[in-house]
């Protein structure tokens, strides 16, 4: 899976809500986040152990997840789901094939080896870590039961989850792109009350992961199988990848339920490192993880380590990380796009081929446009230089030529009453000139007297003949304006009209 480069603030140009739901064995957590367009806050959020159902409940993760609804508000918002880690495996294969259809087709094989119960019964994503002659591949794996059992409880509560995934290894690639761990090489390990996960990252890409059982309580017995994991996880990888297992810190991200006390949370770091002679550090991805422009509740119930697995979902909306998906709707799509990957790509240059052909018509169009406008304008100059050989054109002809008529027409004028030299196409050209192109106006009959005319016609609207009579009164020709008839003519669904226009004495 490809990472992209993403911004590490929230999205703040659209208005959304983003549930992130991560479930364990012992608890439910939930964080919902509102992003703005000047802020970006956790809106609300819970951790609603499976200890505080009542003792009659019957199935107290479904109690969980309707208890969680109630106090985070899941309507309208999308929704990222986290698996229980103990109910995902993972295992790092080598096929002959670059293609990811190719690898879709035979991964099922590969793995099915290796899976307790029949490979149809499991719903299977991949990461491809490196391409060579052979692609290296981490699978990871889930029952289909168990994901449509949970998927099930959350539609029950109105809830679809978008994006169905594993929140230690969110977690992991968070880190591995925007958080503190800018080394070349780190093990991320998700330690709970049940299980831990422990993530190999080395140059920004998921590795290996595993996921193992951890004894309850005493912090000495997890010690020591945490211990032994990490030696195990480090000689798979020097087999699997036939290279030495050089990492040079370990993140350890505690999300128990609160037995694990927080001293007993250093006493292992410590012996990590003691035993491993590498640095170890507890991390909180609300601290440590490079988030930005996201405000935290400032209540006592917000301990931030326990919210670590739900800001580690939130990474996927956040910044473009991509864990393995087991949704549906994620299947369906990537199935379409490789068994039609060939239509589409001819679809594709089929429609370059009709953008440029289009591309070509208009620049070809311009051409043929101007070029008429280069005549139109040589047929303008020409009739400026028969008109008025003795002046020089300017930048507007048309006016030049039109002032000079005018000035003309004034000195041949008779005197006496100037409205009676007035010529009807002056008088129909002021019409035109005074109103504007954008009134629908249809002049259907001009009737002139000694001292007025009657302009009679269709228009699209009442308000519209005001406006025709307001740029009339502008008209050097007319002394007053006035609407003699203005009705709706249902027939053509216009206002038929009739103005009243006196002629001024010049």
């Amino acid at each position: 899976m490809a990472l992209q480069d993403a911004s590490l603030e929230l999205p703040g140009s659209i208005s959304r809500k983003l549930l992130c739901i991560d479930i364990r064995d012992e608890a439910v957590t939930a964080i919902r986040i509102s992003s703005g367009l000047k802020t970006n806050r956790i809106e609300s959020h819970c951790r609603i152990g499976f200890d505080q159902a009542p003792d009659d409940t019957e199935n107290r993760l479904f109690w969980a997840i309707g208890k969680m609804v109630e106090e985070t508000g899941a309507s309208g918002a999308s929704c990222i789901l986290s698996l229980p880690p103990g109910d995902v495996a993972y295992r790092n294969v080598k096929l002959p094939f670059r293609e990811r259809k190719k690898i879709s087709q035979l991964l099922p094989f590969e793995l099915e080896s290796g899976l307790p119960s029949p490979v149809e019964e499991f719903t299977i994503d991949f990461a491809i870590v490196h391409k060579a002659e052979f692609t290296d591949i981490i699978a990871a794996s889930v029952k289909t039961e168990t994901l449509d059992e949970l998927t099930g409880m959350l539609r029950h509560f109105g809830i679809k989850a978008g994006y169905i995934t594993s929140a230690p290894v969110a977690e992991a690639l968070w880190y591995a792109r925007y958080g503190m761990a800018k080394s070349d090489g780190f093990l991320f390990l998700d330690v709970d009350d049940v299980c831990a996960t422990a993530c190999l990252v080395f140059s920004g890409k998921l590795h290996l992961a595993r996921t193992f059982r951890l004894p309850r309580g005493n912090p000495e017995k997890r010690t020591e199988r945490l211990k032994k994991e990490i030696r195990r996880i480090t000689a798979a990888f020097e087999t699997i990848y036939d290279d030495e297992c050089q990492f040079d810190k370990i993140l350890l991200s505690c999300t128990d339920s609160g037995d694990w006390e927080e001293q007993h949370a250093r006493q292992i770091g410590q012996a990590l490192h003691d035993a491993l002679d590498v640095d170890v550090r507890e991390v909180t991805l609300a601290e440590d993880g490079g988030f930005k422009n996201l405000q935290y509740p400032e209540n006592d119930r917000f301990e931030k380590r326990l919210f670590n697995s739900a800001l580690g979902l939130a990474g996927i909306e956040i910044g473009g990380i991509a864990p393995f998906n087991f949704s549906r709707d994620h299947f369906f799509i990537r199935k379409h796009l490789e068994e039609n990957k060939t239509e589409l790509v001819a679809t594709g240059i089929l429609f370059f081929m009709v953008f440029i052909m289009i591309l070509g018509n208009v620049v070809v169009h311009a051409r043929f446009l101007d070029h008429q406008v280069r005549q139109l304008d040589a047929g303008i100059a020409e009739i400026f230089r028969t008109t008025l050989p003795d002046q020089s054109m300017g930048n507007d002809p048309v006016s030049q030529i039109e002032s000079e008529i005018e000035r003309i027409r004034r000195q041949s004028a008779l005197a006496g009453d100037a409205a009676e030299d007035i010529v009807n196409i002056d008088i129909l050209n002021a019409i035109s000139q005074s109103i504007p192109e954008d009134i629908d106006v249809l002049v259907t009959g001009m009737v002139r007297s000694d001292d007025h005319v009657t302009i009679s016609g269709t228009i699209d609207g009442f308000n519209a003949v005001e406006e025709v009579k307001s740029q009339l009164e502008t008209v050097a020709f007319f002394e007053t304006i006035t609407i003699s008839s203005a009705n709706m003519d249902s027939s053509i669904n216009r206002v038929r009209f009739r103005i009243r226009a006196d002629l001024a004495g010049l």
